[in-house]
């Protein structure tokens, strides 16, 4: 079952939210943010702070 974390971050003043799911193999992590551009697939990650740091570089490759 995917759940939002209580972690929040903002990354250039975009809002990021990290979400999690636990699997048979234990928990995994993604985000989301409120960019105006879709993603197209979802990356997972074994830890939120290679999930957050995933989304920023996200985030300033949309900015460039």
């Amino acid at each position: 079952m995917m759940k939002v974390t209580t972690t929040k971050a903002t990354h250039r003043g975009i809002q990021m939210a990290v979400m999690s799911e636990r699997t048979e193999n234990g928990l995994r992590f993604c985000c989301t943010n409120d960019c105006s551009k879709p993603k197209s697939t979802e990356k997972w990650f074994s830890s939120q702070g290679e999930a957050i740091a995933n989304e920023r570089y996200e985030i300033d490759a949309v900015l460039r």
